[in-house]
């Protein structure tokens, strides 16, 4: 009978290092994870809201994150990850769903995590997997057979690929250079020019066209002045499309220490339980700094005017440096979104729906940005609105889906009025 994982080691492997965190042990059917006493004594504090350096153990408290604390469940998938290793665990690897534990989840993540951390032992998959060299196009097809409920010949290489980001859709982890167009799904193939991008596919029963929205988001955001990583949208062909980032977690070889708003404060991203002040008050928290602060004021009145109503706690992160300071990670996952009945996840100043210019300056008052700045902020994204509702048109967007864009981005610039 398989026998579930019984302990895994934590590894910090920041900027080239590699240096022991922790160990992840099973306290029943519960993970309880407690800091090795070196990593106390150096005190570097990797996640110091709500899990402060100390010899007591932590316990996780949410059911959607397998009980993970909060510092743990950043690494663990959702959606799509979680997907690929379910039908691993039972097609490729004959383990029962109901007999595997999170270790063993983060087992199979091993050194492939977003950000820093590593885990081990790792799960060896490479009796499953003969590695070759996917293009997009292959890729965007097993994702759709997977999607559809079908195996795919390629699985175990979509885990690898794609198993370990956070999200909904599709992704794949690859090294890409925009100026020559090269790119290899091979992490390890030398290229002095590629840098490690994710790449996303449309969700299942998505047009195509949903990758090409984000793109034209993103253009939109660095036109508006946020932190918007380099980008770019595949065409791959009639059926099939992308939109690629390049990743912030990594700089070159080395890896960088990311955590999210909601693996810091330890919360349920899945339910609406922060509001933007919140998010603000922690920035400031963290980062010390109120240009930080005004970023992410910056970043609250994009995602209103531009209608991101997918503005949950895992879609705002921080990055450590080598010496341990926190600073606002670049943008992501900026896309339209309704909402759940049409409310923002999170909400400025009490209102979720239909949030205005005065919800907006309440909330830069409360955070002490002054209102000329934020005045100048709410004017500047308005005004990248207005011109994206200019050149919308001029995009192969899905006619219902661009008519519903524009609508409602209109309807948000008015509420932006004096």
């Amino acid at each position: 009978m398989y026998q579930p994982i019984s302990v895994i080691n934590v590894y910090y492997k920041g900027f080239g290092s590699k240096r022991l965190i922790g160990q992840l042990t099973m306290d029943g059917r519960r993970p309880v994870f407690g800091y090795d006493a070196a990593w106390i004594a150096d005190g570097l504090e990797i996640s110091p809201i709500e899990m402060p350096l100390r010899s007591a153990p932590y316990y996780g408290s949410h059911a959607t994150s397998h009980y993970l604390c909060g510092l743990l469940s950043d690494s663990l998938p959702d959606g799509w990850g979680l997907l690929l290793m379910d039908r691993f665990f039972r097609k490729v690897m004959d383990k029962p769903i109901q007999q595997i534990n999170v270790l063993d989840r983060l087992a199979y993540i091993g050194d492939s995590a977003m950000g820093a951390l590593s885990f081990e032992p790792e799960h060896d998959l490479s009796d499953a997997i003969d590695m070759p060299e996917l293009t997009l196009a292959k890729l965007a097809a097993a994702n759709q057979t997977i999607l559809s409920g079908q195996d795919s010949d390629i699985l175990a290489e979509l885990i690898v690929i794609g198993g370990s980001p956070q999200g909904a859709r599709p992704k794949a982890l690859v090294l890409y250079d925009e100026a020559s167009d090269f790119i290899t799904t091979d992490l390890t193939r030398a290229n002095p020019l590629a840098t490690p991008w994710l790449i996303k596919f449309p969700a299942q029963s998505e047009h195509k066209s949903v990758c090409l929205l984000e793109a034209l988001y993103a253009d939109m955001a660095k036109q508006a002045g946020l932190n918007m990583p380099a980008h770019h949208y595949f065409d791959i062909n009639n059926d099939y499309a992308a939109f690629g980032v390049e990743r912030f977690d990594r700089i070159g070889d080395q890896r960088v220490h990311t955590h999210t708003l909601a693996g810091l404060l330890d919360i349920d991203f899945r339910i609406p339980s922060l509001d933007y002040l919140q998010y603000l008050r922690c920035v400031r928290m963290l980062t010390g700094s109120q240009a930080a602060v005004e970023d992410g004021f910056r970043h609250a009145v994009f995602n209103v005017i531009f209608n991101n109503k997918d503005d949950h706690s895992k879609n705002f992160s921080f990055m450590m440096d080598k010496a341990g300071r926190w600073s606002l990670a670049p943008v992501y996952d900026l896309a339209y979104n309704s909402g759940m009945n049409g409310y923002h996840q999170m909400d400025v100043t009490g209102e979720a729906k239909h949030p205005t210019r005065s919800d907006l300056l309440k909330l830069a008052k409360a955070a002490d940005i002054k209102k000329n700045k934020a005045q100048a902020m709410i004017d500047q994204v308005a005004s990248v609105a207005e011109t994206f509702l200019t050149i919308i048109d001029n995009y192969d967007i899905e006619k219902e889906l661009s008519n519903k864009v524009a609508c409602d981005i209109k309807d948000n610039i008015e509420r932006m009025a004096s």
